[in-house]
């Protein structure tokens, strides 16, 4: 329990805690790798509850690139109650993939009581909070902060035929950012590539599909820089054509 989240809602958190070279999944695995589910059904005076992902690493191997996290993953998660003059009995089943050299299925039950007192706050509570303030924040498409995604453009297509784009980034000099790239459903959606940075704190990525047709539900872009990190939704008519 880290206390209050602002509008009637309590901040908590998910801890997995891997050991050293194993390594376990964003939202969006990737080219392979098996994405968290987190059921809080069986919660008591629980109107919603939003798990917030961090940023995640990317990794390469022979069966193409991933997004990954290793060691102490946090993930905060903002609950709603029913009732917010009532306690929450907050009950989450958990399925997530850890993987070395082979892959493990694992199933964990937790569960964790939030009161509604102002002081209800747990010893965690400041590395939750630090957690969610490096969490990804929404940031408009074509927006004017150090950290933004500024233009979605088409880009002709590859040499196998399918559909390519170009990314336009803002991103504050110094670390390569990170693009991190899902549909506007969550579904797979192939990892940008990092093809040129301009001054002023610019840089472009590159997609590639294997389809001549872009997503319907559009694009949603993870861009991360130095610590930070923002969310950004990428409908399909908001993608420039081919100057």
């Amino acid at each position: 329990d880290a206390g209050p989240a602002g509008g009637g809602a309590r901040l908590a958190a998910i801890s997995i805690q891997l050991d050293p070279g194993w390594k376990t999944y964003w939202r969006q695995p990737g080219a392979s790798g098996v994405p968290p589910r987190f059921d809080f059904s069986g919660s008591d005076n629980v109107a919603e509850a939003r798990v917030a992902y961090p940023a995640p690493e990317r990794s390469a191997d022979a069966d193409g690139v991933t997004n990954v996290y290793h060691g102490v993953v946090t993930l905060p998660v903002t609950v709603r109650p029913k009732d917010p003059q009532a306690p929450v009995e907050l009950r989450v089943v958990a399925d997530y993939g850890v993987c070395e050299a082979v892959c493990v299925p694992i199933r964990a039950e937790a569960e964790l009581e939030l009161s509604p007192s102002e002081n209800g706050a747990g010893p965690e509570a400041d590395e939750v909070r630090r957690a969610a303030d490096a969490a990804p924040k929404p940031a408009a498409l074509g927006g004017a902060g150090p950290l933004s995604v500024v233009a979605v453009r088409r880009a002709g297509a590859t040499a196998e035929g399918g559909a390519a784009l170009e990314i336009a980034v803002s991103a504050p000099d110094g670390p390569e950012p990170e693009l991190f790239a899902e549909t506007g459903e969550g579904d797979f959606a192939p990892a940008p590539e990092l093809i040129g940075r301009q001054s002023g704190g610019r840089a472009t990525f590159r997609m590639a599909f294997d389809e001549t047709e872009l997503p319907a539900s559009g694009l949603r872009l993870t861009l991360a820089s130095g610590g930070r990190a923002v969310e950004t939704p990428v409908p399909l008519d908001a993608i420039a054509a081919r100057p």
